[in-house]
């Protein structure tokens, strides 16, 4: 049995640990994991509270918690008006693509042959990271301390069992070049793991090295030039190598399940962001927990719980009775939009409760704390200064009223100079568009990835693959065309540069 690392038998392996742990556990942070944490109370703007309590001692096991039981058989009729209904869908096969500075990568099939393409398809660029990258040397020291902790018992326990069988295609396909189970499920279980060992953090100044980074804006209707809703997300982490050199586009085609497209990293079964052809478009932010109550070692990881709305959901509805029904291990935020209802939802999570705020004249942004009526006291108390730094300069570009507002004129081009707005809320002083991280602005938090969604239309636009990330031209891709749908909606403009 695993305990946790307040037992006292958890203190007889931390002097083994620490050392190792300080020099290396930032790495496993679950992406959007940068802010200060020394400022004020939580903000209570920007979305509406429909707030729903959960059960901390609902059902624990990993394969049944956030099950939809939607339809999800494959046909041509993908969500919102993406493509046309062709009758039944195929998926395309297996194989790999580059364009414009991004992997493309298609995988079909059961986890476990999802998982061998994954690894065989991107090989050589495991291979680099096993033999060439810091981050992922610096993961292969943290796996000896998991497993002296019992966090790896954790995560091979609780992670669904399509983590698994994928993680044991990828092992079988790259073991060769060291790429491990434990290493696997490791990395695809880092939200986690930061929250049970985030005792051992370094600290830097008078918070911990890392602590949670994101942001995400959701604008349909009346906030938008013309009605469509779109979803936009900063991916915030740090200057990671392998994650800067690789940045992927995975094409997710499984067995029976709603197809979808995820951006990430060679070895990122876990995502951070995706969309279905359902229109339903997701982004995940850390936040940090009040106290030891609010996570524990039973339920799900967020970070493969997106993954599997993203498989299992078919709406925004379905996607909501999910989280709820869901057990949560974490505390987290997941951003949420349907292109087919422009309905939105931001979901502030604990293991003790779930808060829902939706969209207030029709915007809606989240960034690292919970403003929810029901959580707004369940995260770190005070809020990362960062966090709210950004959230405030959110409600000046978004609300209808934001000194700096662009409400009414919103669309992929003025979202893509929203994320790159470099704008100190309180002082109306910019960064330097060198700045990558100085906690700032929107667009220097250490952003890798920043994503554009048009839900409605099947589409969006990424930037990623050098620093500084948001000045880098954000190049479009088409749900429809990826999945080779007939009538699928290009992206327009293909590149905003």
């Amino acid at each position: 049995m695993v305990m946790k690392t307040d037992c006292p038998s958890a203190q007889l392996v931390r002097a083994l640990a620490v050392l190792a742990v300080l020099a290396v556990l930032w790495v496993l942070v679950s992406a959007c994991s940068k802010d200060s944490k020394d400022s004020n109370d939580n903000n209570d703007a920007g979305g509406t509270d429909a707030d729903t309590d959960t059960d901390s001692d609902t059902d624990t096991d990993s394969d049944t918690d956030t099950d939809t039981d939607t339809d999800s058989d494959p046909d041509a009729d993908a969500g919102a008006d993406g493509g046309e209904d062709a009758g039944p869908w195929e998926a395309v096969p297996s194989h790999r693509e580059e364009r414009d500075g991004y992997i493309i990568v298609w995988l079909e099939g059961t986890p476990y042959e999802m998982g061998f393409q994954h690894g065989s398809l991107l090989h050589d660029e495991i291979e680099w990271g096993m033999t060439s990258s810091s981050y992922i040397d610096q993961i292969q020291l943290i796996v000896p301390v998991a497993a002296l902790l019992g966090i790896d018992e954790v995560a091979a326990n609780h992670s669904y069992p399509s983590i698994a069988e994928e993680c044991q295609g990828m092992v079988d396909a790259a073991g060769d070049v060291g790429w491990t189970m434990e290493l696997c499920l490791l990395v695809n279980f880092g939200d986690v793991l930061v929250e049970y060992l985030g005792d051992y953090l370094p600290v830097k100044g008078d918070s911990p090295a890392l602590s949670p980074g994101c942001s995400q804006l959701v604008a349909r209707g009346a906030a938008t030039a013309d009605g469509r809703i779109y979803h936009a997300r900063i991916l915030d982490w740090g200057d990671i190598d392998y994650l800067i050199e690789f940045p992927v586009i995975f094409v997710r085609q499984p067995d029976a399940l709603s197809p979808h497209v995820t951006i990430g990293f060679p070895g990122n079964l876990s995502p951070y962001t995706g969309m279905s052809w359902h229109g339903l478009s997701i982004g995940s932010n850390e936040s940090d927990p009040l106290d030891g109550d609010q996570h524990d070692l039973v339920g799900s990881s967020h970070v493969q719980m997106l993954g599997m709305l993203l498989a299992w959901a078919d709406s925004l509805d379905a996607a909501t009775s999910a989280v709820l029904a869901s057990d949560h291990m974490t505390v987290e935020q997941f951003g949420m939009a349907d292109g087919e209802t422009q309905g939105a939802a931001a979901f502030e999570m604990t293991a003790t409760a779930v808060g829902v705020r939706e969209p207030v004249d029709d915007v809606l942004w989240l960034t690292n704390h919970f403003v929810a009526e029901t959580t707004s006291g369940l995260d770190a108390d005070p809020a990362g200064a960062s966090s709210l730094l950004r959230f405030d300069r959110l409600t000046q570009l978004a609300a209808p009223d934001g000194v700096d507002t662009r409400y009414g004129e919103i669309d992929p081009e003025v979202l893509v100079e929203i994320l790159r707005d470099r704008v100190n809320p309180y002082t109306f002083e910019e960064s330097s568009i060198d700045d990558f991280d100085n906690d700032s602005s929107l667009a220097t938090n250490g952003a890798v990835y920043q994503i554009v969604f048009s839900p409605e239309e099947l589409v969006f636009w990424v930037a990623a693959g050098a620093i500084p990330v948001p000045q880098q031209p954000f190049v479009g891709f088409s749900v429809g065309e990826l999945l080779g749908m007939d009538g699928a909606v290009m992206p327009e403009p293909a590149i905003i540069p």
